[in-house]
């Protein structure tokens, strides 16, 4: 646990002077009482490091954006950057730099300061394996499980069955496309959880669908919707209530695994700042977290 002085507060952003650094893109949890016009208030939230500096007296001032109220405050680094919770570290780097010659500040039309802070946070989160995974952890206990589709559409039916699973993976992957147009692949077995089906009754409808060019797959068997297949998707929705269904309720692998959804990502920080009354440093302990 760690002393902090509180410097300004609201309901979305605290500000406070800390004796250590904290890593900005981390989480926090914020506990104590501070004095407000009302009276004390009792302060137990977790915040998301916006910034940390270091002040002219040695120590450091953090700038933390508030859970609860703030719930869109705290950014989806996969949501910001387009791109699956799966992406593979190149992918990242490679969406890093792409953007990043676009928010620079220094880019006359599209530069954005705020965009690229939080770009290179996002970056430095998920290229480093460490941190990255303590991420995920809180991003997958958050991410709510998707109701497969097994349970309000009939995939069993033998004629009807095999129609409906072909009308729900070009709507998956077509929402997919539209979504994420640079990173339009679904992999095989998110297809078989969003479903609720399992892969061996798919092999058929996958074969079809492949066959008449509504889909590819690439190497690592990853399927992707081709022109053809969109326009198939777009002609075809008013004349067939399932998929006009799919595709109102934009029940896609992205928003499944909680991307599009604007939930709070609220990790478990390794930190805990402790907050007195005063403001001040006195009457404090710091304590390490395995003291705890």
């Amino acid at each position: 646990m760690m002393a902090a002085k509180l410097l300004d507060f609201s309901e979305e952003w605290v500000s406070v002077e800390i004796e250590s650094p904290l890593t900005e893109g981390s989480y926090v949890e914020i506990v104590g009482d501070i004095e407000r016009a009302a009276g004390a208030q009792a302060l137990d939230r977790q915040g998301f490091v916006r910034r940390c500096t270091e002040a002219a007296n040695g120590r450091f001032v953090a700038g933390l954006f508030l859970s609860g109220e703030t719930k869109k405050a705290i950014p989806d680094y996969y949501e910001f950057l387009q791109i699956s919770p799966h992406a593979e570290p190149a992918t990242i780097s490679r969406v890093y730099r792409f953007l990043a010659s676009r928010f620079h500040p220094d880019v006359p039309e599209t530069g954005d300061a705020e965009k690229f802070v939080l770009l290179k946070q996002a970056y430095d989160v998920l290229s480093d394996p460490e941190r990255r995974a303590q991420y995920d952890a809180s991003y997958k206990k958050q991410a709510p499980e998707p109701v497969p589709l097994s349970t309000s559409v009939d995939f069993m039916n033998s004629t009807d069955g095999e129609l409906n699973r072909r009308v729900a993976v070009l709507a998956l992957l077509y929402i997919q496309r539209r979504i994420r147009p640079y990173f339009p692949e679904v992999s095989l077995a998110e297809v078989e959880r969003r479903m609720g089906f399992p892969r061996d009754y798919l092999d058929f409808t996958m074969w079809y669908l492949r066959s008449k060019n509504y889909i590819t797959m690439a190497d690592n068997s990853d399927f992707t919707i081709t022109a053809l297949g969109v326009d198939v998707v777009e002609s075809s929705r008013a004349k067939i209530p399932l998929l006009n269904r799919l595709l109102s309720d934009r029940t896609g692998p992205s928003t499944a695994e909680g991307v599009a959804a604007s939930k709070p990502l609220i990790a478990p920080g390794k930190n805990t700042l402790e907050l007195p009354a005063t403001g001040a440093f006195e009457g404090v302990k710091a304590k390490r977290d395995d003291e705890v």
